[in-house]
């Protein structure tokens, strides 16, 4: 490769990096876009086309996801916490928030101003935000989240229904949902268990019929619900990881790809993902034959080599399980990283890299010429899943969105 290439490629890596930063995050916000009116063509017309956004928007940045998500056809955003609602609110994000984390009573006054819809499973909740929505002047509604088989959030059949009945009775309170969450339905390809859980969902909803509770929006599907099964779908769907681009399993995608296979005319979502990670190298050293590098002297140089010295550890969100067995891209050309992954460095092999120097650009997540590493990959090395490589970087490393 000449000169002139490897420049215009590393030009072109860092032309939406900023310019102090040593280390990014680029988001393809056109990618989250076209994400998203993929799966509102994939849902059924009447439900409505929830994605989540909570964490940071799965690493990718709240706000501008948030935005990029709703230009592409999504009908409400989901978020884990109030704080994440109250930001979106600060900036301007108008649509259908739902939280579906913890909301404590003390947060009630954040809660109702955020005019967020609540998930709940408490019935002191229940009455400190019926009291405050009752100061306010305005009605609160609540998602009762029942529990199927997941055995985290969510409450039995008899103890929903009880809430569900003190709930209507309280003022200030809309009783306007109820939701599950499947326990293994991602990680499988025998889908047996997911579909008792959603049988009891459904017995549950009619339990609230018969008392007298009628509850018009009914979700549980998550992003492999919605996928493989469309009637899953309910109301209501959240997709969460796919939506950034990825699938959430294996499994699922094996799946949907048997199910292809066997004459099924459902087509597969053709998923986009929206991260790249890169870095600028900070250093290049010679070390010589037998010298080891980094802590604990777990890795020996066998040969004389060339190491670039990258500004990301595990603080930034760039695991310790990936120290001696990951590789990183430089140039085009594969760097295996040498030695253990530090609090906020790195070491890669350059020796067969002529053109890396201080300054060049490393991708740990993206393209970089004919080469990839995916998130996907990363979780591999790390026997991990892909929602915590890019959940896990660092909110302080910069998100740049591009590509809109």
């Amino acid at each position: 490769m000449s000169q002139h290439a490897s420049s215009s490629r590393a030009s072109a890596l860092t032309e939406v990096a900023p310019s102090d930063a040593l280390t990014w995050c680029e988001i393809d916000v056109g990618a989250l876009q076209r994400n998203a009116a993929r799966f509102r063509r994939w849902v059924r017309p009447d439900a409505r086309l929830g994605v989540v956004v909570k964490s940071n928007a799965y690493g990718h940045g709240l706000v501008a996801s948030a935005r990029a998500f709703l230009a592409g056809g999504a009908d409400w955003l989901i978020v884990n916490a109030v704080h994440e609602a109250t930001k979106l609110r600060a900036a301007g994000v108008g649509a259908p928030l739902l939280v579906v984390g913890n909301t404590a009573p003390s947060q009630v006054v954040e809660a109702v101003e955020s005019g967020a819809r609540l998930t709940v499973y408490d019935s002191l909740l229940v009455a400190a935000l019926g009291a405050e929505a009752t100061r306010a002047g305005v009605q609160v509604p609540i998602h009762i989240k029942i529990e199927t088989g997941n055995y985290r959030q969510g409450l039995s059949e008899a103890r929903a229904v009880a809430l569900g009945v003190q709930a209507a009775a309280t003022p200030g309170i809309l009783v306007e949902g109820l939701s599950t969450h499947f326990s293994d339905i991602e990680d499988t390809t025998e889908h047996r268990f997911a579909m008792r859980q959603f049988e009891r969902f459904e017995q549950a909803r009619g339990a609230f019929t018969a008392a007298g509770v009628d509850v018009p929006i009914t979700h549980a599907a998550n992003s492999a619900a919605t996928i493989l099964f469309p009637r899953l779908h309910g109301d209501l769907v959240r997709v969460g990881i796919s939506a950034y681009g990825h699938w959430p399993s294996t499994e699922t995608y094996a799946t949907a790809l048997a199910r292809k296979s066997a004459g099924d005319a459902t087509i597969v979502p053709d998923l986009e993902p929206a991260m790249a990670w890169r870095c600028r190298v900070i250093q290049v050293k010679d070390v010589p034959a037998g010298e080891y590098i980094g802590y604990g002297r777990t890795f020996r140089a066998t040969h004389p080599m060339r190491v670039a010295v990258l500004p990301v550890g595990y603080y930034e969100g760039y695991d310790r399980r990936l120290s001696s067995l990951a590789h990183v891209l430089i140039d085009g050309a594969r760097a295996p990283v040498r030695g253990r992954i530090c609090m906020n460095m790195a070491m890669v092999d350059v020796t067969h890299i002529r053109a890396a120097q201080q300054g060049s650009v490393a991708t740990l997540i993206g393209r970089d010429g004919d080469e990839r590493v995916t998130a996907e990959t990363v979780a591999g090395w790390m026997s991990g899943i892909n929602y915590e490589v890019v959940s896990r970087i660092h909110p302080e490393v910069p998100r740049v969105p591009h590509g809109g």
